[in-house]
């Protein structure tokens, strides 16, 4: 599936659990035992870990669309955040993700 942010086009791709780790265990912490999801910022890709239930899929899902508009927005520069830059984030997010929820959630729950 995919989406565009702030003139960006992204792909969402689910992955099995062993090629999810590996990918975690390179690229963010080898001692990972297991990963729900991961962004790909050069690629522009978030993995999805193909082997959860469709819930545990979308909370991993908003998560790392949370990354995805951090990373987009240049907000990965800021060297600490306040709550009050945590609640701005969260308001002005909120619709994006959503969004691409929802359109992931159809993709999900059409008959094949």
């Amino acid at each position: 599936m995919n989406f565009n942010i702030n003139n960006n086009n992204w792909t969402i791709l689910e992955k099995d659990t062993n090629v999810m780790l590996d990918k975690y265990k390179e690229d963010i912490d080898d001692r990972a035992t297991y990963a729900f999801g991961v962004t790909i910022y050069p690629t522009h890709e978030i993995w999805i870990n193909k082997d959860m239930c469709l819930e545990q899929k979308i909370r991993t899902l908003k998560h790392e669309l949370t990354h995805c508009f951090i990373y987009n927005y240049g907000l990965y520069n800021v060297p600490s955040f306040n709550e009050e830059m945590v609640c701005d984030l969260v308001a002005s997010i909120n619709n994006f993700i959503n969004e691409v929820v929802d359109k992931y959630k159809q993709k999900e729950t059409m008959p094949y």
